[in-house]
């Protein structure tokens, strides 16, 4: 009887093993419509959240995402804004963009960027625009954000 408890529990094994080996290379395809039947997003602290206002600039475009304060529970007390310039080769040496971070239709804050060095400052026009990260150069853009307090708390 114990050989045959041992036996089984080999082949389960090497069955599970099977099992797992087969349905590795097909994650990465059913992991996308797997994301979307749930209604799953990735978190804006990943993604800078949606985008809320694009600007042509004719061999560039600036979008501005909406500001995130994303927490596990409600809204955290800090969040940021980011803001892209695509294509990464498009934007000028210097970039000057002053930025609605609120969607009241009046500049909150107004970034410069020099796009060679990459460095970028920051000028608030409102108390919650607290700092700045970045340049970073992504794959097909140029990225910061601005870091914010929450206007609401």
């Amino acid at each position: 009887m114990a050989r045959l408890k041992a036996a089984l529990g080999y082949i389960a094994a090497v069955w599970s093993s099977v099992i797992m080996l087969a349905t590795m290379p097909a994650i990465m395809l059913l992991s996308e419509p797997l994301l979307k039947a749930t209604g799953l997003t990735q978190a804006d602290k990943y993604t800078g959240g949606p985008v809320a206002q694009t600007l042509d600039h004719g061999g560039y475009q600036t979008q501005v995402h909406k500001a995130s304060f994303q927490a596990l529970l409600g809204e955290s007390q800090e969040g940021f804004i980011q803001v892209n310039w695509a294509p990464r080769g498009g934007p000028p040496p210097r970039l000057e963009e002053e930025v609605d971070a609120n969607g009241d239709g009046q500049a909150d804050l107004r970034l410069e960027v020099d796009t060679a060095a990459p460095s970028a400052a920051l000028t608030p026009y409102v108390a919650w625009a607290v700092g700045i990260e970045g340049p970073y150069q992504l794959k097909d853009s140029l990225m910061v954000r601005v870091l914010l307090e929450n206007p609401r708390r």
